[in-house]
């Protein structure tokens, strides 16, 4: 099992889907760099930015916030999740992430998969 550095890791910035403000995305495990089945991002998300609604259509994502707050939204209930909280999005279920502060939030998105894909709703 290798260990994955900060350094090595592949970045990149997310807009499909993204609101104005941005969101700065970092692969920490995926299929390029030492997972088998499983994706782990590091995204930084700007005051006022977040994903459209969008579902996983066959595995579940689990984001864990590390700093700042977000909005989070599950099959239409909403709540506000701060450092060490986690939302739980089951396959197919209609899922988003704002960062409604007015600081960066940064959050791990885990995905039990190598291909993750969003589809917008």
């Amino acid at each position: 099992m290798p260990f994955v550095m900060k350094g090595d890791a592949q970045g990149g910035d997310s807009s499909s889907g993204v609101r104005p403000g941005g969101t700065q995305t970092t692969t920490l495990v995926g299929k390029d760099n030492g997972g088998d089945n499983l994706t782990v991002v590091n995204a930084g998300i700007d005051p006022g930015a977040g994903l459209a609604l969008h579902i996983h259509p066959g595995y579940e994502e689990a984001t864990l916030v590390v700093e700042g707050n977000i909005e989070a939204v599950l099959e239409g209930e909403t709540r506000i999740l701060g450092p060490g909280d986690l939302l739980l999005a089951p396959a197919g279920a209609i899922h988003t992430i704002t960062n409604r502060s007015d600081k960066p939030a940064k959050v791990l998105a885990i995905y039990p998969t190598t291909k993750p894909e969003r589809v917008f709703v």
